[in-house]
């Protein structure tokens, strides 16, 4: 009758186990984040967007995910080093940026890729460049009659 009970016992010390197996558990942190806003040139958020984030030199993403309603995306480097972040909608809309944090996480340096750093000098000049052919196509028509 005692080896019944030590083994009611023991079945029911290890019945609880699989049970756990089910609970979610949680924790809410503090840390050295790397935040990046997304928007287009309207001032409207590029919201609910996938992304991914690479380590550099790596195939497969650090990271996945969307944006949020505010277009903003969060990741936690676990390292110094260069990171890619590509966020891109289905319609074709899209970034591709190079990250550089340091040991703690913090950012180092975020560069953008040349258009888009000198987008509104390229523009100007495709813009000048498109009144200075009409002006001359103009002439050429003229010049003709």
């Amino acid at each position: 009758m005692r080896l019944v009970g030590i083994i009611g016992l023991i079945i029911c010390a290890w019945l609880p186990g699989p049970v756990l197996g089910h609970d979610l558990q949680y924790s809410v942190d503090q840390g050295e984040a790397v935040y990046v806003k997304l928007f287009f040139a309207d001032g409207r958020d590029f919201a609910f967007e996938a992304y991914e984030i690479y380590r550099a030199g790596e195939e497969i993403p650090f990271q996945v995910g969307r944006t949020d309603t505010r277009g903003r995306l969060v990741f936690l480097p676990d390292g110094a080093g260069k990171w890619r972040v590509k966020a891109f909608s289905e319609d074709g809309h899209g970034v591709d940026i190079s990250v550089v944090t340091d040991t703690e996480g913090g950012i180092e340096s975020a560069a953008k890729p040349l258009f888009e750093r000198y987008s509104r000098i390229i523009t100007g000049v495709a813009f000048i460049f498109g009144i200075f052919g009409l002006f001359s196509l103009l002439a050429r028509r003229r010049r003709a009659k």
